[in-house]
């Protein structure tokens, strides 16, 4: 997998590969990291989602968008998915289908 670093700050960066999910909040964006910390940027999480996708990050609803390799399990129907944080998060029944195709890519 490909890493980006992105800029919190001036002063501050993470890697693509530490960031678990992001979550929009109005016109700003959580960023959840798998040490626990957790960021909040001005920025849309659809701007996120354009620098982010290539890097194995999916958008699952409205306001989140989770990297791929956190996922732990799904549930049989595609409707929800457990990331390795124990976090339980909701798949929209219109991007079922191609969560359930970009998840096949990435195991083969």
């Amino acid at each position: 997998m490909i890493t980006q670093v992105l800029k919190i700050d001036r002063k501050q960066s993470v890697f693509s590969k530490d960031v678990v999910f992001l979550r929009a909040n109005i016109n700003y964006t959580e960023i959840h990291l798998k040490c626990g910390k957790k960021y909040v940027l001005a920025k849309t999480l659809k701007e996120f989602y354009k620098e982010f996708e290539q890097f194995g990050f999916f958008r699952i609803n409205r306001s989140i968008v989770v990297n791929m390799k956190y996922i732990t399990n799904t549930d049989a129907q595609y409707q929800s998915l457990k990331l390795k944080n124990q976090l339980s998060l909701n798949i929209s029944r219109r991007r079922r289908d191609d969560f359930k195709e970009s998840l096949g890519r990435l195991n083969k």
